[in-house]
């Protein structure tokens, strides 16, 4: 049915639907009335009423509207063929003939409809694009007449890379406070820039020789909420405009210089620089912002910490590096002036280091080289399909989401390196086309140990952007013999909200065929609640990371808890991630999270072992 807001008189659906079935039981009524009616003229006046009752409910009830009066009319031309060829009615054959006038009428009028509903439709998306359009130029006209605030535009032409750091503040999301690019731009520009790096090795035949790293530095003011109420949020806002021209003059010209949110910044580098060359130009742009709260001998006591993550060291996703560079500068805020925080600093150490260690396996390969290895893997059984369970809140086994797993002369090698490694050399189309095959088998033998399980499959950027998924998916569903209505596919988060124009139509195209689709990875980057309603997802996956210390954190339980809200009210169900104890389990029941895995609840496993687990 269509919704409230597409109707056009009735937007409630209860009224909509009361009024359908009361115009259907009067017609009905005044049908059958006409039938027992003995007098010709009564029987002439009550076909008429039928009919103009009919044209009604096509006009005012829409889409359901026009198939019961369709139907009803239809109805009513069979009544009067039986009224003439039975029971010898003279005046049956008029209203035979109005009748199937009125059907004609109807259909024309729906034809009609459609016609202009098109033509109203295209005519909005050619407005749509023409004000996005109109927009975009004032916001370029504003910043041309504003930027002068952070950039000497004086100086444009004699610095190297200006043009384009410039240029890149006139296309996207502008911060109203600094007029420096906010989140929205800086996240695309490192995205971008993560991409053309990708297309670049996968086009070469020695991947990492076209591997451009890049420095992501987050800098903060501590304790801004304190100094805020100490000095109000109108001194605080000058402050920070302070700070950000400090920051833009003296980060080099080519770097890309953002405000995030309060008095932190980001400064994207994409120099080869050596880790003491980089805590050098780190604590020189922290030094800058000090510099916005001194005047001669006068100063506030302040302090700004510094943390860095470096792609593709410490994440392939800018949500991911914007995290881990944050989560650097947080361990060592507040700790020895002028340190700068690096992710090996953080909880992201240990991974870190066995990240490593097993990439070396693929270090200085070449892309044939790179294929070799997993073809041999794929051969050998060494990359291989795992069935972690999902679970309700009743812990009732619900399905599997299906993971990839590699392992190497005795060594697993986390997915994140192997991932990478088949990206750089071009291979993510077969893998995922053997991870799609594979899930699928094993959904159609869950189903048969136990009907209606779901098996969730993790789908990457690169394999929605190729236009024959479509075509891949369909196939391995029809060999695999297994219930599309069973399978659940995971879109990364960073792919519907960075790359959705480019993955639009398969996304589109997956939903009209009814394929369900879940958020993946929801809290490991920056996302926006406003754009979640509207994407065709139907779950939303919290990551691992964002629930992780849900059971000392107060301020992440509320976090949890008001996103669970949030979404139901959308009707959008949550799946927890990471589930790692029966008080984290415990805490988010009671929040009403509507799915649950992790390794507390029941660790990935082969397929033989996950159809062992549905018969205990």
């Amino acid at each position: 049915m269509r919704s409230g807001n597409d109707r056009i008189f009735f937007k409630s659906g209860a009224r909509y639907f009361l009024v359908l079935v009361f115009t259907t039981l009067v017609f009905l009524a005044l049908l059958g009335l006409q039938l027992l009616s003995v007098s010709l003229t009564a029987f002439y006046y009550l076909g008429v009423t039928l009919m103009f009752l009919s044209f009604l409910m096509n006009i005012a009830l829409d889409k359901y509207g026009f198939y019961a009066s369709f139907v009803l009319n239809f109805l009513q031309f069979l009544a009067y063929a039986y009224e003439y060829l039975v029971m010898g009615n003279e005046a049956a054959p008029v209203l035979m003939a109005m009748t199937f006038t009125v059907m004609t009428m109807d259909l024309f009028l729906q034809y009609y409809i459609i016609r202009m509903a098109t033509k109203i439709y295209e005519d909005w998306k050619t407005n749509r694009k023409e004000r996005n359009a109109r927009i975009a130029k004032e916001l370029e006209e504003e910043m041309f007449s504003r930027t002068s605030l952070i950039v000497n535009h004086e100086e444009m032409d004699k610095k190297e890379g200006m043009s384009e750091a410039l240029g890149e503040n006139l296309t996207s999301s502008i911060d109203p406070l600094t007029t420096l690019p906010g989140r929205e731009m800086i996240t695309a520009r490192m995205d971008r820039h993560i991409a053309d790096d990708i297309a670049g090795m996968q086009s070469s035949k020695t991947p990492d020789s076209q591997c451009h790293p890049f420095d992501v530095i987050y800098i903060g003011l501590d304790g801004y909420e304190d100094l805020s109420r100490e000095i109000g949020h109108k001194s605080m806002d000058l402050f920070i405009q302070n700070m950000a021209h400090r920051v833009r003059e003296a980060a080099l010209p080519s770097d890309m210089v953002a405000r995030l949110v309060n008095a932190e910044f980001i400064v994207l580098s994409r120099r080869s620089m050596a880790a003491i060359e980089t805590d050098a130009y780190a604590r020189k742009l922290a030094t800058s912002c000090m510099k916005a709260f001194e005047s001669g001998s006068d100063k506030l006591s302040v302090s700004v910490s510094c943390g860095v993550s470096n792609y593709p060291r410490d994440g392939r996703i800018a949500g991911e590096l914007i995290a881990r560079a944050e989560e650097a500068r947080l361990a060592v805020r507040d700790t020895e002036h002028g340190k700068v925080g690096h992710t090996s600093m953080t909880r992201f150490a240990d991974m870190a280091k066995i990240m490593d260690r097993a990439g070396k396996i693929f270090e200085g390969k070449n892309t044939h080289e790179i294929t070799s290895i997993f073809e041999s893997a794929i051969e050998d059984g060494s990359l291989h399909m795992t069935y972690q369970p999902c679970f309700t809140k009743d812990r009732e086994l619900l399905g599997f989401e299906a993971f990839m797993r590699f392992e190497r002369d005795g060594q697993v090698i986390p997915p994140p390196v192997f991932l990478s490694a088949a990206e750089k050399a071009g291979y993510m189309n077969r893998i995922g086309g053997f991870s799609l095959d594979q899930s699928l088998k094993a959904l159609a033998l869950f189903d048969v140990a136990r009907p209606g399980l779901t098996m969730n499959l993790n789908i990457s950027t690169s394999q929605l952007k190729n236009h024959d998924f479509i075509d891949m998916l369909s196939n391995a569903v029809s060999n695999a013999d297994c219930k599309l209505m069973n399978l659940m596919l995971d879109i990364p988060e960073e792919s519907l909200f960075t790359e959705l124009s480019d993955i639009n139509e398969t996304i589109e195209k997956l939903s009209a065929k009814g394929v369900k689709m879940a958020l993946d990875n929801f809290g490991r980057g920056y996302s926006s609640f406003n754009s979640i309603p509207l994407l065709p997802i139907t779950v939303l996956k919290l990551d691992g990371n964002f629930t992780g210390n849900l059971a000392n954190d107060a301020n992440v339980r509320v976090l949890s808890h008001s996103v669970i809200s949030l979404m139901h009210d959308i009707d959008i169900k949550v799946c927890a991630t990471g589930v790692g104890s029966d008080e984290q389990f415990n805490i988010l029941a009671e929040q009403g999270c509507d799915i649950f895995q992790g390794q507390y609840l029941g660790p990935a496993m082969p397929l033989n072992e996950a159809l062992g687990f549905i018969s205990e």
